[in-house]
């Protein structure tokens, strides 16, 4: 319950925080008041909330979450359909829908790492389809992999693999704002 859970947001004796995980599937909105007054008490207090149920867009706990700067990871499987469309969309060079996709991607997962993962991979199944190698794909991955691989040359296949590479050391070094990666990758890509 939310009135446990102050006795932890405290550092203990030796000055560190406790990780706190509080369901809230079934929070009234008197006990999210409270975790509001708790959360801006306590800053530096680690606390994951949890739910069995996505959260609606309107829902105060998302509100609270942003507030905060905290991630929401959507609790059922909705990640691939939305990654997959902002890949498909990406390289097949439509610009407007690429972009709307990404950002109903950005709202469900905005983790930068993951997403230039997903780039890499599938840059890498335009490469083999690119390369004459779709015989190493999944049946089902094969036509829409050579239809993408005709939207660029073997050179920017390359240049492209290079700037991926780029990008997740500068991201995963601190050299680069993680907010801004995505949307960077995004326009290098759609510009080659």
């Amino acid at each position: 319950t939310i009135g446990n859970v102050e006795a932890t947001l405290q550092a203990d004796i030796f000055g560190e925080t406790a990780l706190n995980v509080v369901d809230v599937s079934k929070i009234l909105k008197a006990q999210l008041e409270k975790l509001f007054d708790l959360l801006k008490r306590y800053p530096n207090a680690y606390v994951i909330l949890v739910s069995s149920k996505d959260l609606e867009v309107t829902s105060p706990l998302i509100k609270v979450v942003r507030a905060f700067k905290g991630r929401i990871v959507p609790a059922t499987l909705a990640r691939p359909k939305e990654v997959f469309r902002y890949l498909d969309d990406l390289f097949n060079k439509r610009e407007q829908a690429c972009y709307k996709s990404l950002q109903k991607l950005l709202e469900v997962d905005n983790d930068p790492i993951y997403i230039l993962v997903m780039l890499q991979y599938q840059l890498k199944n335009i490469a083999l389809a690119k390369f004459g190698l779709s015989h190493k794909l999944p049946p089902f991955q094969v036509s829409a992999s050579q239809q993408q691989a005709k939207n660029f040359t073997e050179q920017q296949i390359l240049a492209l693999y290079e700037l991926l590479f780029n990008y997740d050391v500068a991201l995963k070094t601190g050299k680069i704002v993680p907010d801004t990666v995505v949307l960077l990758v995004t326009q290098k890509i759609l510009s080659h």
